[in-house]
């Protein structure tokens, strides 16, 4: 028969809960010294204040109902299946006796979600300041720390608390320094061809950074100092900028061109490689530049007609040599990128 009692008051006050307004806790709730006899007072003889059953009002976030009940309020509270939290507000001290006729107000507080550090949390909080919802969670900021609402802003139920953990710190790391390649030309090398004469060596620092983390994650990191540990030692190379060979006939038709105009035909060989790729028949579609020697239309004509081979075509490798040979022995070379 206890069982049953108990089973249906905790039924009772479950529904009550779960359907309350969250009324505010009124002062006046609590019966006075005068109201009400003393919570000290002593039991009948013959019978402990414990056995004693009254009938008492409860009051739960503003909603009634009547309980026959004997001992402590903490015990009715147990029997009912509410127990006590931090953000409870009670009309009467929790190890006091029962009364009869009392009525017992409980303010369980508002419903909110506490997000600290990125982790959220459903809490129930009391009617009041965000101040008041940390301070009953036990919730302790940091000197960097912020909180969103303000911690003046009155609480409503179903707000969002966040609470967000900024930390700063300095960190030192070993890391490696990167080397620097030098680059050596060679003549004597094939273009394209590279040797290493002295392997880069990385050096090592020691990078002291200011680092910022919100919520656990790293946000920015900015370097302070840098320490040299170990120097890092330079990679130099030898890089050929001797051409390929060319075909034997338009390495003699490049030859020739030379001996008859009095220019270098190193130099020659040197540029043709570079413009056409030793390619009589070359052509570059945005430029208009053709031939060995990738002469562009108005260039052609009129060094072509001063080198004495009017009317040719720029695609002839004779003709393209040896007014290239004509120009380069005049000085005329710096018209080409290629040297």
């Amino acid at each position: 028969m206890r069982a049953a009692l108990r089973l249906g008051r905790l039924a009772l006050v479950t529904c009550l809960v779960a359907g309350g307004t969250f009324g505010a806790l009124a002062a006046t709730s609590a019966p006075t010294a005068a109201a009400a006899p003393s919570r000290a007072a002593p039991a009948a003889r013959g019978q402990s204040p414990l056995a004693q059953a009254h009938v008492v009002r409860v009051s739960v976030d503003g909603l009634t109902a009547r309980f026959s009940a004997s001992g402590t309020v903490d015990a009715l509270l147990a029997d009912l299946g509410l127990p006590p939290r931090g953000s409870d507000r009670t009309s009467a001290p929790l190890d006091s006796f029962l009364l009869a006729g009392e009525h017992l107000a409980f303010d369980r507080g508002v419903p909110v979600t506490l997000v600290d550090g990125g982790t959220p949390t459903a809490v129930r909080s009391p009617r009041g300041t965000v101040a008041e919802l940390l301070g009953t969670a036990q919730v302790m900021l940091g000197p960097e720390d912020f909180v969103e609402p303000g911690l003046d802003q009155i609480l409503a139920a179903g707000a969002t608390v966040r609470v967000t953990r900024v930390a700063d710190r300095e960190e030192t790391l070993r890391e490696p320094s990167p080397y620097t390649i030098r680059l050596i030309t060679d003549a004597s090398l094939d273009r394209g061809h590279e040797i290493v004469v002295t392997p880069g060596q990385p050096g090592e620092l020691a990078n002291t950074y200011h680092v910022r983390i919100i919520d656990g994650r790293e946000v920015e990191r900015t370097l302070l100092a840098s320490e040299v540990l170990a120097a890092a030692v330079d990679e130099i190379r030898r890089v050929g900028t001797r051409p390929p060979a060319a075909p034997a006939d338009i390495e003699a038709i490049i030859r020739q061109a030379a001996a008859a105009n009095g220019a270098d035909p190193d130099q020659l060989l040197r540029v043709a490689w570079c413009e056409s790729h030793y390619n009589p028949s070359a052509y570059n579609a945005t430029s208009g530049a053709s031939g060995l020697f990738q002469f562009v239309p108005s260039t052609w004509s009129v060094n072509s007609a001063r080198a004495g081979y009017a009317g040719a075509s720029p695609f002839d490798p004779v003709a393209s040599a040896n007014v290239a040979a004509w120009m380069f022995a005049r000085g005329s070379a710096n018209q080409w990128t290629c040297k």
